[in-house]
This record gives C-alpha cells, sequence and structure tokens, in this order.
C-alpha cells in the first residue's frame, strides 16, 4: 500500500525582464562570435550564465517549485532517496539551462528532484516536466519517455550507467508498504530497479541473464565466457553483470 504525500505549493517567479535581458545578452555575444568555434561560444554563454544567476540570487529560475515535506520520521526502515538521504551537490538541466553545484536529494518514490532553497530554511521539489537531465553521485539520470521513440518506456528519469552505441539504463524504484504488527502501522521502503537495453533505436526491457544474451545472441558464447571470468554470477550482482555484458558486447561489434 503505498502512503499519501502532500505538497504545499511555493513558487517564487523571475522577473520577465531578466529574462529577457539574458536572452538578448546571450544572443549578441553569440552573433558577434559566430566566426569563433563552437566550443568558445558555449563557453561563453556557460560564463554568461553563470554570472546573471549569481547577481539574481534569490531569484533564480531554479527556485520555481513547491515546497517539499520529507517523511523519513514516518518510515521504520529505508529511506526514499537514491543513494543517500543526505543532500549531496549535483548538477541539474532546468528549463534549458545547466545549474552547477546544487545541493539536492532525488526522490525514488516520487520520481522528482529536490532541492535546497537559498535561504536553507526549506526544500523545494522542482517541476519535473521542466527537468531534462540531472547528476547526483556520479550518475547521470535522463528525462525519458516524452517522445515516439521511447514509446516502450514509462515517463520519467532513467540512470544511465553504460553510454556507447548501444545503452544500458536504469529506472530506479522504491516504494512504501505497510504493515501493521500490534496494531501498530508499519511503513517500509523496498527498492525494486528496472533494466532497459537501447539497442537498434528500441527500448528493450531486460530483467534476466537469458533476457539480455537473447539480444545479443550473434556473441552468446563470447559474452558467458567473459561472466565466466570475470567469475560475475547474473543472480548475485545482476547491475554489474549487465553493464560487464553491454560493455564488452558493444566493443566485440565496433
Amino acid at each position: 500500500m503505498c502512503y499519501s504525500l502532500f505538497r504545499k505549493t511555493y513558487e517564487i517567479a523571475i522577473p520577465a525582464y531578466y529574462s529577457f535581458a539574458l536572452l538578448l545578452f546571450i544572443s549578441s555575444r553569440s552573433n558577434a562570435q559566430s566566426a569563433y568555434d563552437t566550443g568558445a561560444i558555449q563557453l561563453q554563454k556557460a560564463n554568461a550564465i553563470g554570472l546573471y544567476y549569481q547577481s539574481l540570487q534569490h531569484q533564480s529560475g531554479l527556485y520555481n517549485g513547491s515546497e517539499y515535506v520529507q517523511y523519513l520520521n514516518l518510515l521504520k526502515e529505508g529511506h526514499p532517496y537514491f543513494d543517500t538521504s543526505v543532500l549531496t551537490i549535483g548538477k541539474v538541466h532546468y528549463d534549458g539551462l545547466a545549474y552547477n553545484d546544487v545541493p539536492m536529494l532525488y526522490d525514488i518514490i516520487t520520481d522528482q528532484i529536490v532541492i535546497q532553497h537559498y535561504n536553507k530554511v526549506f526544500l523545494v521539489q522542482l517541476i519535473r516536466s521542466r527537468i531534462d537531465s540531472f547528476n547526483i553521485q556520479e550518475h547521470q539520470f535522463l528525462h525519458l519517455g516524452r517522445d515516439s521513440i521511447a514509446e516502450r518506456i514509462q515517463e520519467g528519469f532513467y540512470d544511465r550507467i553504460y553510454n556507447g552505441n548501444i545503452k544500458l539504463f536504469v529506472k530506479r524504484k522504491k516504494t512504501i508498504q505497510e504493515s501493521i504488527p500490534d496494531m501498530q502501522v508499519e511503513r517500509r521502503v523496498y527498492q525494486n530497479d528496472k533494466y532497459f537495453l537501447y539497442m537498434d533505436s528500441v527500448y528493450h526491457d531486460i530483467y534476466s541473464e537469458a533476457s539480455i544474451l537473447n539480444l545479443m545472441k550473434d556473441k552468446r558464447a563470447e559474452l558467458k565466457q567473459t561472466l565466466r571470468k570475470h567469475k560475475v554470477k547474473f543472480r548475485k550482482n545482476r547491475e554489474y553483470a549487465m553493464k560487464l555484458l553491454t560493455e564488452y558486447y558493444d566493443a566485440l561489434n565496433r
């Protein structure tokens, strides 16, 4: 049984003239530097955006969202976040802009990004539809499932754990389950990740050794050999085994 959560809306809108000024500044700089290489122009844009948001401080567009209320004290066991329940410095691409050094959490029960407000008094839940990607704990999450190409997967954030000619994604998922021993409600968090291999322009759901080897059947013998060589038992270390097989298969086909 899932536990319902409540959020209180809190909005801080960025003034329109600031946005307009930023667009004019970036546009003029880009046009003036059209003879330069793309890398130099992108660096100038990043520097301009960084200076702009340093000057805006609390008016930054990053703080648009609703107040987030933590519920750790309601849980008997576990926590709802990716990897850690402590705010971690990360990066988020939000509303077309990249924000670095952002104190954040990833709530994988609700599939929401939570950041610390500039005043450090409360937390803000970002508007999910405006997030393209984010990095946290050396993992990169992409917002997938918003177009016809990704019709086989649900919309949400996916951890890309291998990025080559083929790609391996993980949908991190936790749920809260309730029990009532001794007439008292207890809530525990359980995790159940799902894996997807992006291959031949299709997202394939993979869940077992057989399911991934069937997609790579032209190299089945070599792949089974590499598992034995690295002494990897698929059932005991599923994520590492999937990543190893994906990386090795990609290398064999280059």
